[in-house]
């Protein structure tokens, strides 16, 4: 009498074996197969140097590897972005604002990021006290109603709407009365900043942006398509002002970047205003093309 049961042992053998082989397989090329190839960190020397005003600090790169511009963050600056546009090699030098008392730069290499290098900041280097913020993101939430936010007096630190847990569409800011706040705006409503500092950009997709009555940006101040900038009253903006499709008004401004706007939207007349590093007149100044404005 034949019998097949010899034979079940042995291909639970082989099925057993088979198994294992393939899960080890598997766990090979998940373990293997994840840990993907990094790039160093690259060497690094820059030093922190002085500037002729004191709410600016310069970075000097001293020695070390050439760098893609494109792969740095300096965290901690208004523009995280200084050092796009070309290579970061020795002897370069920029000039940028702290929003806070450390500075980071930040390196992304393949599968990586790397603080190549930290700097301290003095406190005499930021264009705010530090010890005047006593409040941040929960209070700015806290204080919106009806979708505005409105400061009046307060000093906070916080990006809006980046920051903010709930969203808001759209969220005015309305910041007057020696407000602070430390901090990008970014918003599809309007903003009014009156007698108020903002360290960080405005940027807006509404109707209007105005500044006014001795108020002090240092950031960029940029206009979505079809919205307005009126900036007066002996207001300052650090960085560019970029506007397209809409108005454009200026009276008693110093602007120490640029200005991106079209023929059409840049006022014939702005009375007692200087545009970018060589403090221009408007008769002398020739605007640039908001196409090719910074993102």
């Amino acid at each position: 009498m034949r019998t097949d049961r010899a034979i079940s042992p042995v291909i639970g053998v082989v099925l057993m074996v088979a198994i294992v082989v393939l899960l080890a397989g598997i766990t090979a090329t998940f373990v293997f197969g994840s840990t993907d190839e990094t790039d160093p960190q690259p060497d690094v020397v820059m030093t922190v140097v002085d500037t002729a005003d004191s709410t600016t600090v310069a970075l000097r790169y001293e020695s070390g590897d050439t760098l893609a511009g494109n792969k740095t963050r300096l965290v901690g600056a208004i523009d995280e972005t200084a050092f796009h546009g070309g290579k970061l090699q020795a002897g370069d030098t920029v000039e940028v604002t702290p929003t806070e008392q450390e500075l980071k730069l930040v390196w992304s290499g393949e599968n990586t990021d790397y603080v190549v290098q930290t700097f301290e900041v003095e406190t005499n280097a930021l264009p705010y006290n530090p010890e005047d913020v006593d409040r941040a993101c929960d209070w700015v939430e806290k204080n919106i109603s009806g979708n505005e936010l409105e400061m009046n007096g307060e000093a906070a630190n916080c990006n809006l709407k980046d920051d903010l847990e709930t969203s808001y569409d759209p969220l005015d800011a309305d910041l007057k009365s020696d407000s602070l706040l430390v901090g990008d705006i970014d918003t599809d409503g309007d903003v009014d900043v009156i007698s108020s500092t903002v360290v960080g950009d405005v940027i807006s997709d509404a109707d209007d942006i105005t500044i006014t009555s001795a108020s002090s940006i240092y950031g960029t101040v940029i206009a979505r398509p079809n919205t307005n900038i009126d900036i007066d009253g002996d207001s300052y903006v650090r960085g560019d002002v970029v506007v397209n499709s809409g108005t454009l008004d200026l009276d008693s401004v110093d602007i120490d970047g640029h200005v991106y706007a079209s023929d059409d939207d840049f006022p014939s007349s702005c009375p007692d205003t200087t545009i970018g590093p060589d403090e221009e007149s408007c008769g002398e100044y020739d605007p640039r093309d908001p196409d090719d404005a910074p993102d």
